[in-house]
């Protein structure tokens, strides 16, 4: 014990260290060593010679992985299939038990949503047709980067507007498309139910996946969720999905939480990522820039000032006007070639985000112009005529889900 506390200080211990390992053997200056060094574990000074050093950081990243065939990967996937399929098959037989519970619960109004580890999709469907099956069922796959909340709008119309011209016409805009579903139905039943059956369920496959991750859009949901001819069934895997709804939304959802943990793949969920990026190679990393482009812009948006997503938004938005007007008149001529046809003059631009008080001068403009140059989020380039042209070089799809985003607004 004496000597434990003698060694407590490290410039005491240094000096017994050395003086004891000259006079003994190899075997006990081994020992020594090892005593010395767990001798001064404890307390601050143990602490902050222990972190004298800093450790070495590893030089390993994704790039560095072997790279797999299709068919090395396919194998890998069965055989995890295979492994502990027997204690999965158990888990969910006990899910499937609790089935009727689902069911009366939906039968009094609420809509439910699932969680925990493993994909639930298949759990979801073998409810669906056990219990639903003489209900009007709308499936929409949350994990599909290509949904859209118009295209959920849009599908659900036919079911719950009464007048089938209006159904087939809604407005392009998500809020007005909702505003109608919501205002021409003959259906008012109030909640709480005494006896309901629902004239439609939604079914919403991953309602945290990337094309519903903003609040606009939840919102949507969260008003439709209270349709009285509506029933909603949800799952969700990432761990932060509550954060997606405040007090309001989540009353509007009238959620009952479900843990639905199966242990099961997500094979069909990650089928719209390539698994193969994760390898070496320069046609790898050519692939994973282009399947992380919608993220990214996010994130450089997220980084602007809100005149500069302002900015960014009116360009987008006169670019998506030029787009189908073009398609509704093929005739159309412009002085620009390529996509360039669809861009906007930067005096034009200029103009109306001076209206809407985005810029004040010209110099301000062209910095804001600058950041967007620099991320390649814009082209700037002159038509035939030398008339400056500024352009977004994306596809349509990924502007209209930026249009549709809250970050724009913000």
């Amino acid at each position: 014990m004496d000597m434990i506390e003698e060694l407590q200080t490290p410039a005491k211990r240094r000096r017994l260290e050395k003086g004891i390992i000259a006079t003994t053997s190899r075997r006990q200056k081994k020992e020594v060593a090892e005593f010395v060094k767990t001798a001064t574990l404890d307390g601050a000074d143990g602490y902050f010679d222990q972190h004298a050093q800093k450790p070495a950081l590893s030089t390993h990243s994704l790039s560095k992985l072997p790279a797999i065939s299709a068919q090395e990967y396919v194998l890998a996937v069965k055989q995890a299939d295979l492994a502990f399929e027997e204690q999965r098959e158990i888990i969910a037989q006990a899910h499937e038990n609790i089935f009727s519970q689902l069911a009366f619960e939906l039968s009094q109004g609420f809509n439910l949503i699932l969680h925990g580890l493993g994909s639930k999709r298949e759990l979801v469907m073998d409810f669906v047709d056990e219990y639903l099956d003489d209900v009007d069922i709308l499936v929409v796959n949350g994990y599909n980067p290509s949904t859209t909340i118009r295209e959920v709008l849009a599908s659900a119309a036919p079911f719950l507007v009464d007048d089938s011209k209006l159904a087939n016409a809604l407005p392009k805009a998500p809020s007005e498309a909702l505003a109608v579903i919501m205002n021409s139905s003959s259906i008012t039943t109030p909640f709480p139910y005494t006896s309901y059956r629902p004239k439609l369920v939604i079914v919403i496959h991953n309602i945290d996946g990337d094309p519903f991750r903003n609040s606009k859009t939840q919102a949507i949901l969260s008003q439709l969720a209270t349709h009285s001819a509506v029933s909603m069934l949800a799952t969700v895997d990432h761990v932060n999905a509550p954060m997606l709804w405040d007090s309001a939304k989540l009353s509007s959802f009238r959620f009952i939480w479900h843990d639905a943990t199966t242990f099961a793949s997500y094979t069909v969920e990650t089928s719209f990522e390539d698994p193969l990026l994760l390898g070496g190679g320069s046609g790898a990393a050519a692939a994973t820039n282009s399947a992380t482009q919608g993220s990214g812009i996010r994130f450089v948006l997220e980084s602007l000032t809100s005149n500069a997503r302002g900015l960014y938004r009116v360009l987008i938005s006169n670019q998506l006007q030029a787009i189908e007007d073009s398609a509704a008149d093929p005739s159309s001529s412009s002085a620009a070639a390529g996509p360039a046809r669809f861009g906007i003059e930067s005096k034009i631009l200029y103009q109306q985000c001076s209206e809407e008080f985005i810029v004040t001068n010209e110099l301000n403009f062209r910095t804001m112009l600058t950041e967007f140059y620099e991320h390649e989020m814009l082209v700037s380039t002159k038509d035939q005529l030398g008339t400056e042209v500024i352009y977004s070089p994306f596809d349509k799809e990924t502007l209209e889900r930026l249009l549709e985003d809250d970050i724009l607004n913000q």
